[in-house]
């Protein structure tokens, strides 16, 4: 077995053996050959698939809690590029670069730093036509992208515009998608919230079991933090070079999700 295969393997299982061995100290468990249960056999604690430990030495109760945490995006990420067909490849490159020289100019006008400013994507390519006699080359398409960081959220509109302005029928608006620079608040109160969603189901299925909730023994926060969007609208209005325009934009909200897992006794 070659080391990366037996890695695969091994830091799985190690994983499972800690979480079993925390649960053993959890419950002030003796060395695992020293339990027994129907005689000699012994009591041995196991990592479920679903994330259950299973094999505890008396009666518990497993939840699973969820929390979440909304709050307003303070940033905007912008991924646009200009698109342009020639008859020849130097044509087609020449003006794509024209093209977004002038959204860049565009872009900085308004407020974005050049620093929150990246190419994306460069490309040229031939575009062919295929008909009944084959496949014939009747030009290039040039392609250049940026991804822009937009720190005022409130100038997200006029920035769009200025863009389309700046690129005309070449520009390619691809994706708007607003974020939360900094989340840890949030994942602090939806965590607060899963641990007491946890125990809320806990106490619940114990007095519906007729018995009562005991002493939190394990609990551990499942990997990853969840972040859902709220909507988010965009939608220009007619160009014109005789009437003013401004693109209307809402940021919606993000939503922050985090998830326990704890066990009880059940007494």
């Amino acid at each position: 077995m070659s080391y990366q295969n037996a890695t695969k393997y091994l830091v799985p299982a190690l994983a499972a053996a800690l979480v079993i061995l925390i649960a053993a100290w959890a419950f002030n468990l003796p060395p695992v050959s020293a339990l027994t249960d129907r005689g000699s056999e012994p009591l041995e604690l196991s990592l479920q698939p679903s994330g259950q430990v299973t094999g505890f030495p008396y009666d518990v109760v497993q939840v699973s809690g969820q929390g979440t945490a909304t709050g307003t995006p303070d940033l905007a990420q912008l991924r646009l590029s200009v698109q342009v067909t020639s008859d020849t490849a130097v044509d087609a490159w020449t003006t794509a670069a024209q093209k977004m020289t002038a959204v860049r100019s565009s872009l900085t006008t308004n407020g974005v730093e050049e620093t929150d400013i990246g190419t994306s994507r460069i490309r040229i390519r031939p575009d062919y036509d295929y008909g009944d006699d084959g496949r014939m080359l009747i030009g290039y398409i040039a392609t250049n992208g940026l991804n822009v960081t937009i720190r005022d959220t409130g100038t997200v509109g006029t920035i769009l515009d200025a863009a389309v302005t700046a690129g005309g029928d070449d520009i390619r608006l691809d994706d708007l998608d607003y974020q939360i620079s900094d989340t840890t608040d949030l994942e602090h109160d939806a965590r607060a919230a899963a641990v007491q969603n946890m125990e809320a189901k806990a106490k619940q299925i114990a007095e519906s079991s007729g018995r009562t909730l005991g002493n939190l023994k394990v609990v551990s926060e499942f990997p990853g933090v969840g972040i859902g969007g709220g909507d988010q609208i965009f939608a220009f209005a007619a160009l014109s070079d005789s009437a003013p325009y401004d693109t209307p934009v809402s940021t919606g909200e993000e939503t922050i999700t985090v998830s326990v897992y704890g066990v009880y006794e059940l007494r």
